[in-house]
């Protein structure tokens, strides 16, 4: 299991355990961190409160991994996974998404999500 891989799997714990702190050591302080329909979110304090308003609008979140593609050297992972949660009432069930990731020792510094 590369690096990549590894702060995947931290980070889907952090969504799943809604825990805004481990965000901030997650991603590395001049990382970048980019979605669909928003701006660029740079740097592990920018991305932070990014995905703490995203995780505070969310209760009950799971996170399925389930497909993954890695480079040779571990730095690089592509990722296929579902998100469910609980938001305005309703349950959001399996919604598709797909990430790239790129790592080293201190974090995630590229992250897109694709969905």
């Amino acid at each position: 299991m590369g690096l990549a891989q590894q702060w995947w799997d931290r980070l889907a714990v952090a969504f799943e355990q809604q825990d805004v702190e481990a965000l901030l050591d997650l991603y590395g302080p001049e990382s970048s961190f980019l979605r669909p329909h928003n701006p660029p979110h740079e740097g592990n304090l920018l991305i932070q409160a990014y995905l703490s308003s995203w995780l505070q609008a969310r209760e009950e979140i799971t996170v399925a991994t389930r497909r993954q593609l890695e480079s040779a050297d571990g730095a690089t992972l592509a990722v296929e996974w579902t998100v469910s949660y609980t938001a305005g009432g309703r349950r959001w069930r399996d919604l598709p998404r797909s990430s790239w990731l790129e790592a080293d020792d201190d974090g995630i510094q590229y992250h897109r999500d694709y969905y």
